[in-house]
């Protein structure tokens, strides 16, 4: 469901940031993830076309984690010929992310002339990078950044970009609903945060999870609502969005079409279970997992009910939450 969640206010440079250990196996499901993403979107290509690479003279990937993003662009047409030191036109890919170790190895960015570097997006970007990009992408920071936290980031992004720059962002929603229907309308205030915490059953001990983690760090939920409002006070302008319908599980089968379906309907429920486990175990040391009526989990055992609970009824019955993409012209 989300990349790997850290909190910028909650720094520690002795300990990592990263809820999920960056480790192969993170990697790999984050390439899956990313996958997923696309096929959802229905897009045959990292960008929308609202995006014109022939214009494109410098890329900034911010909390790229893997690169997996990065490395797509890298092959488009009208990109990957033009990544050579000796290139016409030269396009220049850089890529950033709070912790080094998730980033790629040399061996993998060397081909391609990709710059990496560390910096957290809540932090100024250096000055010599100011005014310097074409465009900036950024990818699944729910469970990442408080209100205050998107303003920051979206304004640093706004530092980097050229006048007519453009920002590409794709997230979504940690609140999980039983069916399509049960979402929020898109014109809609956000999301009823109580309803998805006392719903019953395993739907509402899955949000109290995800909704639990973000509400216990103060992070924002109603991402998908929220975006247009944060881009234009931060001095952009939307030129395109979308909004999806984010399956896990069996409601995969009616939202994506072919082989495909089948395929992400098992690894939707593993990857939301992979990232619930690890934030049940942080809430329970953190004494803040609760059940849907409130009462206080205390114990290893009762948490591992939960999970197994959350397990069964996404397999058996599936869930939703909300996807979107925003791409705004800095002016």
């Amino acid at each position: 469901m989300t990349t790997p969640i850290y909190s910028a206010k909650n720094s520690d440079p002795q300990k990592s940031l990263y809820v999920v250990p960056a480790e192969t196996p993170e990697k790999k499901r984050l390439a899956a993830q990313y996958l997923f993403k696309r096929a959802l979107y229905g897009w045959n290509s990292p960008i929308p076309p609202v995006i014109d690479v022939s214009h494109l003279t410098n890329v900034l990937d911010v909390a790229a984690g893997t690169c997996i993003w990065t490395f797509d662009f890298a092959s488009l047409h009208g990109v990957s010929e033009r990544l050579s030191e000796g290139a016409e036109d030269r396009i220049h890919l850089y890529a950033c992310d709070i912790e080094t170790k998730v980033l790629p190895e040399k061996s993998l960015t060397d081909p391609l002339h990709l710059t990496t570097f560390q910096h957290d997006v809540t932090m100024p970007f250096p000055k010599y990078l100011h005014g310097k990009f074409d465009l900036v992408h950024i990818s699944f920071l729910l469970m990442c950044l408080t209100k205050d936290g998107w303003k920051q980031a979206l304004r640093h992004c706004n530092d980097v970009l050229k006048l007519g720059g453009m920002i590409m962002i794709d997230e979504a929603d940690p609140v999980l609903y039983a069916h399509p229907s049960s979402l929020p309308p898109d014109d809609g205030a956000g999301h009823d945060l109580k309803r998805a915490l006392t719903a019953a059953g395993w739907i509402g001990q899955a949000n109290r999870i995800c909704v639990g983690m973000s509400i216990a760090n103060d992070f924002l939920i109603d991402i998908s609502f929220r975006l247009p409002e944060l881009l234009r006070l931060a001095g952009f302008d939307v030129q395109y969005s979308v909004r999806k319908v984010f399956p896990n599980g069996p409601p995969c089968r009616s939202i994506l079409s072919g082989p495909i379906a089948a395929e992400y309907e098992e690894f939707t429920v593993t990857n939301f279970m992979f990232i619930c486990k690890y934030l049940a175990a942080a809430l329970l040391a953190q004494g803040k997992l609760y059940s849907p009526d409130g009462t206080l989990v205390a114990t290893e055992e009762a948490k591992e009910k939960i999970l197994v609970d959350v397990t069964n009824g996404l397999r058996q019955e599936g869930g939703v939450t909300i996807a979107s993409c925003y791409v705004a012209r800095k002016v």
